[in-house]
C-alpha cells in the first residue's frame, strides 16, 4: 500500500490532526502540508531538502495509513531497509 507523507507548513497541535492509530482526520486540509516523502513499491523522498532536517519532525500521511511512519527518521529507517 502506498502512501504519501508531509511536513506541516504551519503550526497545528498534533492531537487536532490525527486520530488514535496516527491516521490524518478527515476534515485536515491536505494544503497545510508540504509533502516530503513517498512509501511504495517505489519509496523516495519528494523534497530535496526534506532529508536534511531533523529527525524527529512529525510526518503525516496524506492518502493512507502511517503504517509505522511517524517521523523524519521513520521515513530514513524505511529507505535504508528497502
Amino acid at each position: 500500500m502506498s502512501t504519501t507523507f508531509g511536513i506541516l507548513r504551519i503550526k497545528v497541535e498534533h492531537e487536532k490532526l490525527v486520530d488514535e492509530d496516527g491516521a490524518l482526520l478527515g476534515h485536515v486540509s491536505h494544503e497545510i502540508f508540504e509533502p516530503v516523502f513517498f512509501r511504495g513499491r517505489n519509496c523516495g523522498w519528494l523534497n530535496h531538502l526534506a532529508e536534511y532536517i531533523d529527525e524527529n519532525i512529525k510526518v503525516y500521511p496524506l492518502d493512507n495509513s502511517p503504517q509505522g511512519i511517524y517521523t523524519i527518521k521513520d521515513c530514513k529507517e524505511h529507505l535504508k531497509n528497502k
